[in-house]
């Protein structure tokens, strides 16, 4: 009998659980992580294949857009969201990560934020969103959990096995601790170098390598010249005319030598006729000097050399100002006779050279006398005490031959209580990828099978006098050391690196050369002939081959106050722990085999 009932159709079932705070509590983690201090963050693990930085972020980046599609894609209120959850959740992970970036630059936490981290995101969001879209083109019903455990199961069989190599985010935390203004460019003043070097005896402990000295220390003393207080200079043309002052560091800074004292008189410019003109010259040589204030350029300071009774003449007057194009800082172990200040060129008036000189353009006559006052804080330190570092992880094979790994760790300090110098590049750089080798060696899986040294050493800046003072004081027979590598400059290397003796030690250069080009560590190599120019020059003219390897590019920053952590890119510094390490390995330091 037909049945005029209708048939039953199943009733909808409930719209899926969307999970929405799952994506939610995860940003939430992120967020407070991104807001917790540097210092107060755990130690971070080390990786080969690539830094455990890059992979950090890609993975939460990864976990954060598969989350998100999971919930989106799940939900049935907005069915447009739904079917477009791969690229909502890839473009709110952008702009999540991108918040990142930003809160960390602007946040005093002492964190690094970096643009270039966006792409870590971006790919771990992308892989996350990739597999998941291949993952619902399957079809295939799965709960909830199979879902979420498929999604961080196959990021994790794309990543790296865990190993032994550098740790850029510890590298840039060690940059940032000893260019910190804690450290007062560890240099003389304030102890700051002092303070630096307890700074690394706790970390050389940390990693529990074996002191070559009573507390890793090689102590040795050294004259310098220091500037405790205020450096300062002024000019102003005479009877209330314009007056102009150069701020200490961005504009004006003490000459190495220079003597301390407060001086206010004449500005006299010297007139670059006196190289040429014997009249001239004559004039310059009546000048009552003690009474006047020397201007001069840096270039025709040089020239001075040919003329000794010309110079030994302008040595007399009150104070100097050479005015340079760049601002570069050193040290010096000797005072001059008067107070010396460099200005930069581009900060100079134009009106000084109307009221020296006249307006040439116009033909009016000369300015209004022109008053200088230079005021420097300088106190020259005799037998000021400091010291090298010292430490060696000792080989397995042959404990009696050493490869030696070194870095200075001292820097210019301070002019005045305000103004330091950071030495981010120089040589804070250096310091972080030697630390990061001794974390790699003092692995028991990594133990050398000849001894591999580090040495830190100080006052560089003040003319190698740690290095020259360890050569002459061996802590290892000079005869056992095959190879030296020595680490400076190091924060850059958009341009690739140089090495220094590269064209003294052809054989090794070479070595370096062919690991670079199977690897791509660095974009190229150059070789150097044989230059004073960091600590590897004492070993190499005592007989031990050494090389001096920095990288080229990025910040110009250079002896000066904008040598800052923030300036480095540390483009280069990965590939060049890879290639000291290849190399290093090459020649002994690889684990003897058994």
């Amino acid at each position: 009998m037909l049945s005029l009932t209708p048939p039953k159709l199943p009733l909808p079932g409930p719209a899926p659980r969307p999970y929405a705070a799952l994506p939610l509590l995860w940003a939430a983690v992120v967020l407070v992580l991104t807001l917790t201090p540097s210092d107060e963050m755990p130690r971070t693990p080390v990786w080969e294949l690539l830094s455990f930085d890059t992979a950090a972020h890609a993975g939460v980046f990864f976990v954060l857009a598969g989350l998100s599609w999971f919930s989106l894609h799940r939900q049935r209120r907005w069915p447009r969201l739904a079917a477009h959850a791969g690229a909502v959740a890839l473009a709110g992970s952008l702009l999540f990560g991108a918040l990142i970036e930003v809160l960390q630059m602007t946040m005093n936490l002492g964190r690094h934020g970096e643009w270039s981290d966006l792409l870590s995101d971006g790919l771990g969001a992308a892989l996350a969103v990739g597999l998941a879209a291949a993952w619902a083109a399957r079809n295939v019903r799965r709960s909830p959990v199979a879902a979420i455990t498929g999604l961080l199961l196959a990021f994790a069989a794309l990543l790296p096995a865990p190993a032994h190599a550098q740790n850029k985010m510890r590298a840039k935390r060690t940059i940032k601790a000893l260019a910190s203004p804690k450290m007062h460019g560890r240099g003389y003043v304030l102890q700051g170098e002092h303070l630096a070097a307890a700074y690394l005896r706790q970390r050389l402990q940390q990693l529990k390598l074996e002191p070559l000295a009573p507390d890793y220390t090689q102590p040795f003393t050294l004259d310098v010249n220091t500037f405790p207080r205020g450096v300062a200079a002024s000019i102003r043309a005479e009877g209330g005319g314009k007056g102009w002052g150069w701020p200490t560091g961005t504009a004006c800074i003490a000459a190495p030598n220079s003597a301390a004292g407060n001086v206010k008189a004449r500005l006299l410019l010297l007139d670059t006729l006196v190289f040429s003109q014997a009249a001239v010259r004559a004039r310059y040589l009546r000048t009552p000097w003690p009474q006047r204030v020397l201007l001069l350029r840096a270039a025709d300071a040089a020239r001075l050399a040919k003329f000794p009774v010309l110079r030994e003449r302008l040595n007399t007057a009150a104070a100097w100002i050479t005015v340079v194009p760049k601002l570069t800082a050193s040290l010096a172990d000797e005072q001059a006779p008067q107070p010396r200040v460099e200005v930069l060129a581009s900060k100079v008036p134009l009106w000084l050279d109307k009221a020296i000189f006249g307006d040439t353009a116009t033909n009016a006559p000369k300015g209004r006398t022109v008053w200088a006052t230079v005021r420097v804080g300088a106190q020259l330190q005799r037998n000021y005490q400091t010291q090298n570092l010292a430490a060696v992880v000792r080989g397995t094979a042959r404990t009696d031959s050493f490869l030696v790994v070194s870095a200075h760790y001292d820097h210019l300090g301070m002019m005045g209580p305000h103004v330091y110098f950071p030495g981010a590049n120089d040589n804070a750089s250096g310091v972080a990828l030697l630390l990061e080798l001794a974390a790699h060696y003092a692995k028991p899986e990594n133990r050398p099978a000849y001894s591999v040294v580090f040495l830190l050493f100080g006052a560089e800046e003040a003319g190698l006098v740690g290095s020259e003072y360890f050569v002459k004081h061996p802590l290892v027979p000079l005869k056992r050391i095959k190879f030296l590598m020595n680490l400076d400059l190091l924060g850059t290397g958009e341009k690739g690196a140089t090495v220094v003796n590269g064209r003294v030690f052809e054989g090794a250069y070479h070595r370096l050369t062919v690991l670079n080009d199977a690897h791509h560590y660095l974009p190229n190599l150059a070789a150097r002939g044989r230059a004073a120019n960091s600590d590897h020059f004492p070993f190499s003219e005592a007989g031990v081959p050494a090389f001096f390897l920095y990288t080229r590019g990025g910040s110009a920053a250079y002896h000066d106050v904008n040598d800052k952590p923030k300036a480095l890119s540390l483009v280069g510094f990965n590939g060049a722990y890879g290639l000291v390490r290849d190399f290093l390995n090459e020649l002994g330091a690889a684990p003897a085999q058994r």
